[in-house]
């Protein structure tokens, strides 16, 4: 048995995890990068996924690049939901934000967890038509684009503002949830 007091030591270190992006991610940031959205349309079902995924999770089959298509920026509201941060150390948003679920025209696919911008939080309602704010070529960047999320705009898009154009009806669109 030892009688020597035990000893620690403070050792300060850090891991960096760089996570491969699938083909379907790496295509998808491309085309945000260069102001485009980008989806996959299966080829059985129709359903458009966005971002792509080179699979269809409602009927299992492997899509590639040949299922991709460019997405309007445009669409309408389906549902909605006011965020108020609980605060916590390093945060940067401390005001009550929106998130938004899209529906995009003309395509069907949904764009789920979208920021709001230009519209106050209580002015936001299912049924308003929307199109996507991108940021200046100059200011975009790939770097949140990765195979986890639920369709990231961010780095691209800074996010989805009013058109003014007169809403769409509810009943068409409040059971469309990401």
């Amino acid at each position: 048995m030892s009688t020597e007091p035990v000893q620690t030591m403070e050792f300060w270190s850090s891991l960096t995890y760089k996570e491969a992006v699938s083909p379907a991610t790496a295509r998808y940031a491309r085309s945000m990068l260069a102001g485009t959205l980008l989806g996959q349309k299966c080829p059985t079902c129709a359903k458009v996924f966005v971002p792509p995924r080179d699979f269809c999770s409602i009927d299992g089959i492997r899509l590639d690049e040949g299922h991709d298509l460019a997405l309007p920026d445009r669409g309408v509201i389906t549902n909605f939901t006011i965020v108020t941060p609980v605060p916590y150390p390093g945060q940067k948003e401390t005001e009550p934000f929106v998130r938004v679920s899209v529906l995009l025209d003309d395509v069907e696919a949904l764009m789920g967890l979208q920021p709001v911008v230009d519209i106050p939080n209580e002015e936001v309602r299912v049924g308003m038509r929307v199109e996507a704010v991108w940021l200046p070529e100059s200011e975009r960047n790939a770097e949140e684009f990765g195979n986890r999320g639920w369709g990231s705009t961010t780095g691209a898009i800074s996010g989805w503002r009013a058109t003014g154009e007169p809403d769409l009806p509810v009943e068409r669109y409040i059971d469309r949830v990401f």
